[in-house]
């Protein structure tokens, strides 16, 4: 922790110190940071992975978005676990207090055996909005300062040091148009924990999960792109009904993808139980995708839902 010494003059080393830092901010947090810088020095028109400002071409056939997720995945250092957790458990958060909000949770992946991916992240923060209009607001915001850091040099030093001894690098980004939101049928209880809410947590043991996440990864072609989305839009009510279900999503790409997946079929249940009773949905057909469908399981924790629910 830097020391300031009479007359507002800081050390030799602690300047050293705060200049560390400022550098392991450009880099740790350049997910969020390209954000904003993104669109001041780049037409609107870049192709990079997080422009989020970036338009995709309209297909006039495609389903309309009716929600807005963003999402960061981060790369923990193993044994870390807890203490990231814990970073999010204690943070400042005002979402509930934002237009649009709908729902949030911190989710750890589950290791999976049976599959490889292409990418290593264990950690994936998950927001839905109501709109892209909404998530702007909030990242163009004081919430959003606040979220990262807070206004003070203390508070931002102590962030970015935090975030360095449990990352391996700077969160990844990902984007997507939320298309046939599903609630279940039956009236759940609303979570509230959310980022702050676990003042409990030491750092030492990982939070006990709060929902179950099932996402499976779609590659999907691009003249199948309308065929997958109506097939998907003819058995999304089967789940309506199934005991322990939350809410489900097809999650379309709003961005460049970086991971081989344009589509991504999101379920939230109760628990891991409740999923593995339930009736699976059915997965297109092979010469819709350019490679197999993967699953990914998540444990979801510090969940926050708006009265709206997601």
């Amino acid at each position: 922790m830097p020391r300031f010494h009479g007359h507002g003059v800081v050390s030799r080393s602690s300047g050293c110190l705060v200049a560390l830092v400022l550098g392991l901010h450009a880099a740790t947090f350049v997910g969020v940071g390209k954000l904003f810088t993104e669109e001041q020095r780049a037409p609107k028109r870049s192709l990079h992975a997080v422009d989020v400002e970036a338009e995709p071409e309209v297909d006039t056939q495609a389903l309309t978005g009716e929600r807005y997720i963003a999402s960061n995945r981060f790369m923990v250092r193993e044994g870390a676990e807890a203490a990231f957790e814990q970073r999010w458990a204690k943070r400042k958060s005002s979402l509930l207090t934002l237009p649009g909000f709908r729902w949030f949770s911190l989710m750890r992946r589950l290791p999976n055996d049976q599959q490889s991916f292409p990418d290593e992240y264990s950690y994936v923060s998950f927001t839905i909005w109501e709109t892209k209009k909404d998530f702007t607001f909030w990242r163009k915001g004081p919430a959003f300062k606040e979220a990262h850091g807070g206004g003070g040099i203390l508070d931002f030093v102590g962030m970015v040091m935090s975030s360095f001894m449990t990352s391996k690098g700077p969160p990844k980004p990902s984007f997507w148009q939320g298309l046939l939101p599903l609630k279940s049928a039956e009236q759940r209880d609303r979570l509230v924990s959310g980022p702050g809410g676990r003042p409990e947590a030491d750092g030492e043991e990982m939070l006990e999960p709060e929902v179950f996440v099932a996402t499976t990864r779609f590659n999907v072609l691009d003249q199948s792109k309308t065929e997958f989305e109506q097939l998907w839009n003819e058995q999304k009510d089967k789940l309506q009904d199934a005991a322990g279900f939350r809410f489900s999503q097809l999650l379309r790409r709003d961005q460049a993808p970086d991971d081989n997946c344009n589509y991504l079929s999101v379920t939230v249940w109760d628990d891991e139980a409740a999923y593995d009773q339930s009736e699976k949905a059915i997965l297109p057909p092979g010469d819709m995708l350019l490679q197999p469908a993967q699953d990914i399981l998540y444990e979801g924790k510090l969940v926050l839902e708006s009265e709206a629910g997601p």
